[in-house]
């Protein structure tokens, strides 16, 4: 059966592996990567195949405006049949930055903007759009903690 899986983060690391297995594993899936920088395009060169459907979407997740715009291109081509039915989205992405000095687009502090705010705005636009089964996976990290025994005391907490 065909169906669509949205992936954060798919250009490398867990979510470069979980991509992989999902094309190999879920023949009826269209996989849409979100990424940046015309990340989705290389990866789509090196995963795909004539039995294998990755599409990808430029989204900047350290823009909401970006996910948002990102989140509703999806919501269009699912409602015009462009896509099959969406079943899952994995939030995968994810980044550390030592200092909490850096911020995103929006301002926010950068690693919390990545890690969660963009796969929970990724998430509520397209809650509406899943059809069962099907199922929403977000990895995490307890990089937010900000001490010795969650990091290394490499990342400052929250402020």
């Amino acid at each position: 059966m065909r169906h669509t899986i949205v992936i954060t983060g798919a250009t490398r690391g867990i979510g470069r592996i979980a991509a992989a297995r999902i094309l190999a594993e879920s023949p009826g899936a269209h996989l849409v990567v979100l990424t940046r920088d015309g990340g989705g395009a290389k990866l789509a060169r090196e995963l795909g195949r004539r039995d294998r459907s990755i599409f990808f979407v430029d989204a900047d997740l350290l823009s909401v405006g970006s996910v948002r715009a990102a989140a509703d291109e999806l919501a269009g081509r699912l409602d015009s049949g462009d896509l099959p039915p969406l079943r899952a989205i994995v939030g995968n992405a994810g980044l550390q930055y030592t200092s909490n000095l850096t911020r995103s687009h929006d301002g926010l502090e950068a690693t919390l903007a990545i890690n969660v705010l963009a796969n929970h705005v990724l998430v509520r636009r397209l809650q509406d759009h899943l059809q069962g089964p099907s199922r929403v996976v977000s990895t995490v990290s307890d990089t937010h903690f900000g001490d010795l025994r969650h990091n290394l005391g490499m990342v400052p907490g929250p402020q």
